[in-house]
């Protein structure tokens, strides 16, 4: 294992499985399944509403849903829904191991 130490790099910056690249995404469910990445905590979990989603990734809100629904089904992601007394809150993703 090599290790790399780079004093000008700030920590603003985010890694993908090089992996990805076989996987044959379409650009939608890639650009998606990226942005999940990048807002994933230690346990790759995170839980950005649709709208921030589509916002962020320059897609429709129906396009973010089809992404999203796409990365479930062909088990990029896990999604739990989330529920308040008032109803329910953003989903939370699980970016699963490519």
């Amino acid at each position: 294992m090599i290790i790399y130490q780079n004093k000008n790099i700030n920590g603003n910056f985010f890694i993908l499985p090089n992996d990805i690249f076989k996987k044959k995404m379409n650009p939608r469910d890639f650009i998606v399944y990226s942005y999940l990445k990048r807002c994933a905590d230690s346990r790759q979990q995170c839980f950005p509403s649709i709208k921030n989603i589509a916002e962020n990734c320059c897609i429709s809100s129906v396009t973010a849903n089809t992404a999203i629904k796409n990365l479930s089904e062909n088990g990029y992601i896990d999604i739990a829904h989330r529920y308040d007394g008032n109803g329910q809150l953003s989903n939370l993703y699980t970016v699963l191991k490519i």
